[in-house]
């Protein structure tokens, strides 16, 4: 399976994964990956809404489980990114995402 094959059945799985751990009131979400020194051992997460500072999201085992299938993923195609920017936004009931790296 090619890695773009893979990522495509991973995105949904963290985008649910993502909506479903921040507040109802939220309307888009960030979540940033960084890497660890190397792709496989372990990535740092940082969930956040600039409309909403003060409210505190920390990554869900589900999220966990996805962003892991997300950076094994990687690693078995040789992709080394350093930093994943996964944004959501919900526009007329409607979630849409896009997922960034840095290299």
């Amino acid at each position: 399976m090619s890695m773009s094959d893979e990522q495509a059945e991973i995105y949904p799985q963290l985008a649910t994964a993502l909506i479903e751990a921040t507040p109802e009131w939220w309307n888009k979400a960030t979540l940033e990956l960084v890497c660890a020194e190397e792709m496989g051992n372990g990535l740092e997460h940082s969930i956040s809404n600039p409309d909403y500072p003060q409210d505190i999201v920390v990554a869900t085992d589900e999220i966990l489980m996805a962003t892991r299938m997300l950076e094994l993923c990687s690693k078995r195609h040789a992709d080394a990114w350093r930093r994943c920017v996964f944004q959501l936004a919900e526009k007329d009931g409607q979630w849409s995402f896009t997922a960034e790296f840095e290299r």
